[in-house]
């Protein structure tokens, strides 16, 4: 996959507690490790904001990758707010 000039996205989620965070990074790891076949994303926890900054080489792929991690991100909001 090239790098240079390849569609991309970055999404910063700020959490209200590190422990919120941690729970969401957590839910979605195993989605994260299994999505990487036509997109590369990295996802990263830092004290309480994730990252997630993907590369694809088209745009339709990018935009399946960013539903994707959206979609799995508000259904671990969703259960972790029923826990709480």
């Amino acid at each position: 996959m090239k790098i240079k000039n390849n569609p991309n996205f970055t999404l910063k989620i700020t959490y209200d507690s590190k422990e919120m965070a941690e729970t969401i990074y957590n839910a979605i790891l195993i989605e994260h490790n299994e999505s990487q076949i036509k997109s590369k994303c990295i996802m990263e926890l830092r004290n309480n904001t994730l990252f997630i900054t993907s590369l694809a080489t088209e745009v339709s792929i990018l935009k399946a990758s960013f539903y994707s991690y959206i979609r799995w991100i508000k259904t671990a909001e969703s259960i972790y707010k029923l826990t709480i």
